[in-house]
């Protein structure tokens, strides 16, 4: 090799960043979120020391947040090939299996973590989020608790716990956690109008009703608002009210089949009887509704049509499972009107034609006998 060759070497190689400039320079590039620079520059680095454990962790980082996971999965696993004990390895790695919804390979890894950092309330939250998924509620719940313990007001464990008593149905417990996470933003909508629904749900109307008025003043058209609040007016048997609020609902989608079902009771119960057949029928169009489907029956039976009333009648036993249960279902919306009287008209009526399924008209003959 020549003088001038030798010294053009010597000058190429002087000028080549170090492998620690280059990790430098890619870890400013991950942290200001420039994954694919950051990813460039890691590979740049792994050419030159294929196993340097600060280049594959970067490397398996940048590749987890552009959605190459199994390029971050080879960089992580040889890491640990090196290093059994990598933090940064162990966690990443979790959170690969995590996104590829392999809950139990990344529950398995994040144990490994804790053992050497058993405080991390991060990784603690991640295998609660997890164990909620492979239904492992008791486990989910555990951590939870311990991440409170030690940060009580830990706002991703408050709603982890209040969104996994929600699921579990210990509806006190979740309002309980759900107005600890309100102190965090009081306007939180979706929180607000959860614990509308679940004071509902255990019977404390006057509550629900706050606080599903309180979502409205953030949203005024919010619908889940609008339906929770004219839920508390029915119950109140408040029925008026009830279709003021639901019909706030209607300009802005076609509601729901459940909404369109609660306004034809309403207005039955109001003896607004063309309205509430138009609401029952446009609950039908989004598919077979038991009590839209009952609802039409009583109102049929009312106006004495009953023609229509046994149309809907055996539409109702159509798909029914259980006769016993459906005649009984059919029997209580006819009392909670105090229509009885109606109702055995209507049976004299499907008894006498003699048409239908004979069982069904079996047990309509036996339930007259039993009122008469």
């Amino acid at each position: 090799m020549t003088q001038p060759q030798s010294a053009t070497i010597r000058d190429h190689q002087q000028r080549q960043p170090s492998v620690i400039d280059i990790s430098k320079k890619a870890r400013q590039k991950l942290r200001s979120r420039q994954y694919l620079e950051a990813k460039d520059l890691f590979a740049v680095g792994l050419e030159r020391e294929p196993e340097n454990p600060y280049l594959l962790s970067g490397m398996g980082d940048a590749c987890r947040e552009i959605g190459d996971f199994k390029e971050a999965e080879r960089c992580y696993r040889n890491l640990l090939e090196v290093d059994p004990k990598n933090l940064f390895a162990l966690r990443g790695l979790g959170d690969i299996c995590k996104k590829q919804n392999r809950h139990q390979d990344a529950v398995h890894l994040w144990d490994r973590y804790l053992v050497l950092r058993p405080q991390d309330k991060f990784v603690m939250t991640r295998i609660a989020e997890s164990c909620k998924i492979l239904l492992q509620f008791e486990r989910a719940e555990q951590f939870y608790r311990q991440i409170l313990q030690s940060s009580p007001g830990d706002r991703f464990a408050l709603t982890g716990l209040a969104d996994l008593q929600h699921r579990l149905g210990k509806d006190a417990e979740a309002i309980e956690a759900y107005e600890k996470v309100l102190k965090f933003d009081a306007n939180e909508l979706h929180i607000l109008t959860i614990i509308g629904k679940l004071c509902w749900r255990i019977s404390d109307f006057e509550k629900s009703e706050r606080y599903f008025r309180r979502a409205l003043q953030v949203d005024p058209k919010n619908p889940y608002a609008l339906y929770g609040l004219g839920n508390c007016f029915r119950w109140y048997r408040q029925y008026d009210k009830a279709l003021e609020v639901w019909q706030k609902i209607l300009p802005h989608s076609d509601g729901t089949q459940a909404l369109h079902t609660r306004m034809g009771d309403a207005y039955f119960h109001l003896d607004q009887l063309e309205a509430a057949e138009t609401s029952y029928l446009k609950s039908l169009t989004f598919g077979d509704e038991p009590y839209a489907t009952a609802g039409l029956i009583c109102l049929f039976s009312e106006r004495k049509e009953w023609n229509k009333a046994a149309h809907f009648f055996w539409s109702l036993f159509s798909s029914a499972s259980d006769i016993s249960n459906s005649i009984e279902t059919l029997v209580q919306r006819f009392s909670r009107s105090d229509r009885q009287d109606v109702m055995r008209e209507l049976f004299r009526y499907l008894v006498s034609t003699g048409e239908g399924d004979q069982q069904v008209l079996v047990e309509i003959d036996a339930q007259l006998k039993r009122l008469s």
